[in-house]
């Protein structure tokens, strides 16, 4: 198995395969024992050995290839879950009472700069409150 071995990604992709190769041995040798009532004979699992040719090692770099691609999808998913996650919790966290303290202080400089206005236009002789009861006046 380990002979396929080209890149780094497939050592992991070996030990995966080799895994599914000593899980399928065990296997057998467990069913062997539970069938005879007696330990495997080293013949019974040179037989084993020899069947694991060409074909059942494509098929456990195969499987391994897919367990592999499945756990990476998987993986992607859930952190994809967890990065939506925390950047809504990181936006809503704050940003409302943040939101707040703008909208405040924005209103105290707006009424700060109307009554300024007021105050200067009135030092100036145009009193705007008597301009807009005159206006009222000549609407009714």
């Amino acid at each position: 198995m380990f002979s396929r071995v080209k890149e780094g990604g497939d050592l992991i992709t070996a030990y995966i395969a080799y895994g599914i190769y000593k899980e399928r041995k065990r296997e057998f040798i467990i069913d062997r024992k539970t069938a005879t009532g007696a330990p495997v004979p080293q013949s019974d699992i040179d037989v084993f050995h020899a069947t694991w040719n060409g074909g059942q090692i494509d098929l456990a770099w195969d499987k391994a290839d897919q367990m592999l691609a499945t756990f990476a999808v998987s993986y992607a998913d859930e952190e994809k879950k967890e990065a939506v996650r925390s950047a809504l919790k990181e936006a809503v966290r704050g940003k409302f009472w943040k939101d707040v303290w703008v909208s405040a202080i924005a209103n105290l400089f707006f009424a700060i700069g109307t009554i300024a206005l007021y105050l200067l236009l009135k030092f100036m002789g145009f009193d705007l409150v008597e301009k807009l009861a005159k206006l009222s006046h000549i609407l009714q």
